[in-house]
């Protein structure tokens, strides 16, 4: 129960401290506050729906998504910062497919990376257990069957014996 109401605290603060602070300042660069608004949807999609206390995937796609706001802002910022002309950058199909192409190659790292991470550990651990039962089996020719049974007694099982 304690652990419950801390969240709920931490949350209402994290609230008031959007409304006191973040708020206030986007309206000061409202027009840099409307490119990333629109321009950060499909970051704000990863976090509603990653159910991952660590949130990996607005991490991932929010990382790669900022990159493809960023040009379009500081463009915003050397060309006049109204909100004519950030309105005028929502009409560029171009500026559209940059935004999200990028957050699309985030959501390709969130779904590829995992899996091939996976199997190169894979990999190198079956590697290794290769080389493990080699070095038995080099220990055992070298110093006889005895030593394949204190091992086993060692390790606590008779798993290894099983294996040759």
């Amino acid at each position: 129960m304690a652990a419950k109401g801390k969240r709920r605290g931490n949350k209402g603060r994290n609230i008031w401290l959007f409304l006191l602070l973040i708020l206030p300042a986007a309206l000061v660069v409202l027009p840099t506050s409307i490119v990333f608004g629109v321009g950060m949807i499909p970051t704000i999609v990863a976090y509603v729906t990653d159910r991952d206390p660590e949130k990996p995937a607005p991490i991932t796609v929010g990382g790669l998504n900022f990159c493809g706001c960023m040009p379009y802002a500081i463009d915003l910022w050397r060309h006049g910062h109204t909100i004519g002309a950030a309105a005028k950058l929502f009409l560029d199909p171009l500026a559209w497919l940059v935004m999200y192409g990028a957050a699309a190659i985030g959501w390709a790292f969130y779904y590829a990376i995992p899996p091939m991470v996976a199997g190169v550990e894979v990999g190198r651990s079956e590697k290794r257990i290769e080389v493990l039962k080699a070095q038995k089996v080099a220990l055992v020719q070298e110093w006889g069957p005895e030593v394949a049974d204190d091992l086993i007694d060692e390790i606590g099982g008779g798993e290894i014996g099983a294996e040759m």
